[in-house]
């Protein structure tokens, strides 16, 4: 029963709403897979020029290796502590530095991950190790799972078509994703669950400037497509919209972002009021599924002479249908970003907390076998960046599980991240 109540609220929409923000300028779509980094923050350096030549030629490769070790201190469940690893690769296209079209890229992430530490602790339903959960499909595996074409109209407009990762998407924004090697490891905070946006989607992202709004277009399958490639049955179950607006202003002299995003899934979902009907009996189904958004990012710090750097304030609120869609409301909150301590610059944290109101319907069905509540949790951690391409940190989890037979769980753990 519990993996099933996992495998409906984690893998049938467990991204979030919204595109990232350009670190250097807040709240413009980045389609990036990720933000380049100087060859002074790699480990294997310039390869003697040749990664320079490379990138004037708009070509660059970039890696990082990250190694986790975590275990459970307090809580249901297994309490070893365990190790796992993984490998992030990408590599970017520019096709105008290549000597083709004005304004073209091709964009890729290559994943793979490894070990015995599990993503889920504690009795948690959300993932507590995003790096040791995503790609979905299982460890021990090579997965492209973002091969897409971006192409620039002009200043204002930017396209994006083909596979998404989603949480690339969120690449540069300084409190979530980070895929969780860079900054949280819980899923509510890396990609915050949304019901209705898979991990790895198919289909196309605009972003139109219009001062003084910028807007986010995606349409794309409802379905997960991590480990597919060439399908032949994009859209059959539906097709997944959302509209994004986001506003950057100042308060108090500092950046401010305001964005609210809507998503809508025509695919048809289970009742959820019927999951325990007899087996003779049909669960019955409910026409499309959404989720609207509301998220107030305000930096508190920000550095003069990086002006993408700094830490502040993150709110973010949510409403859902609550059936078919098994999320019904959330809110995460927290303060994080880059350079606490004047002496660390380069140094990253974050204190959050998340909050998690699972479908009234589906709590009904369940709690005559199972005491479904809902989900929320704390997590701290702090990233020490001992040289431009090699940082270590720890992470402190306490969470209260939605399965409320669970007791509190505390989890913790070291993370070591290589940039090559």
């Amino acid at each position: 029963m519990t993996k099933t109540i996992v495998a409906l609220l984690v893998f049938a929409g467990c991204i979030p709403l919204f595109a990232g923000t350009d670190g250097k300028n807040p709240g413009t779509f980045t389609p990036n897979s990720k933000v380049a980094e100087p060859v002074a923050g790699k480990l294997t350096g310039d390869w003697g020029g040749l990664r320079t030549q490379l990138a004037e030629r708009g070509l660059s490769l970039d890696l990082e290796y990250t190694q986790f070790y975590q275990g459970l201190l307090s809580g249901d469940g297994n309490d070893d502590w365990e190790f796992a690893g993984r490998v992030d690769a990408f590599f970017n296209v520019d096709t105008e530095k290549l000597g083709l079209w004005q304004g073209g890229g091709l964009r890729t992430h290559t994943e793979y991950r490894y070990g015995s530490l599990p993503g889920f602790r504690g009795g948690a339903l959300w993932p507590v190790n995003t790096g040791a959960t995503l790609p979905l499909g299982g460890g021990d595996q090579i997965v492209a799972s973002s091969i897409f074409l971006t192409q620039s109209i002009g200043k204002n407009v930017n396209l994006m078509v083909g596979k998404i990762n989603a949480v690339d998407l969120l690449a540069s924004d300084p409190f979530f994703g980070g895929w969780g090697i860079h900054r949280f490891q819980n899923i509510a905070f890396v990609a915050p669950p949304s019901g209705v946006v898979p991990p790895t989607i198919m289909g196309a992202i605009a972003s139109i400037k219009t001062a003084p709004i910028t807007w986010t277009l995606m349409a794309f399958d409802p379905n997960d497509r991590t480990n597919d490639y060439w399908p032949d049955d994009l859209f059959d179950d539906g097709i997944n919209l959302s509209l994004g607006a986001t506003y950057v202003g100042k308060l108090a002299g500092r950046t401010t972002i305001y964005n609210l995003t809507g998503t809508y899934s025509t695919k048809d979902g289970a009742n959820l009021g019927e999951l325990l009907l007899p087996a003779d009996l049909k669960t019955g189904t409910i026409d499309g599924a959404y989720n609207v958004s509301f998220q107030f990012s305000h930096y508190l710090k920000q550095h003069s002479e990086r002006p993408g750097d700094g830490w502040g304030l993150f709110v973010k609120g949510a409403l859902a249908d609550g059936n078919p869609n098994p999320i019904q409301r959330s809110i995460i909150a927290g303060i994080g970003g880059k350079g606490l301590l004047p002496s660390r610059r380069d140094d990253t944290f974050g204190i959050g907390y998340f909050y998690y109101n699972f479908s009234d319907a589906l709590q009904d069905s369940l709690n005559t076998r199972v005491n479904l509540d809902d989900e929320q949790g704390l997590e701290v951690f702090y990233n020490l960046s001992l040289t431009p391409w090699f940082s270590i940190g720890g992470d402190l989890q306490v969470i209260d599980p939605a399965l409320g037979s669970n007791q509190v769980a505390v989890i913790a753990g070291l993370r070591a991240t290589v940039s090559f």
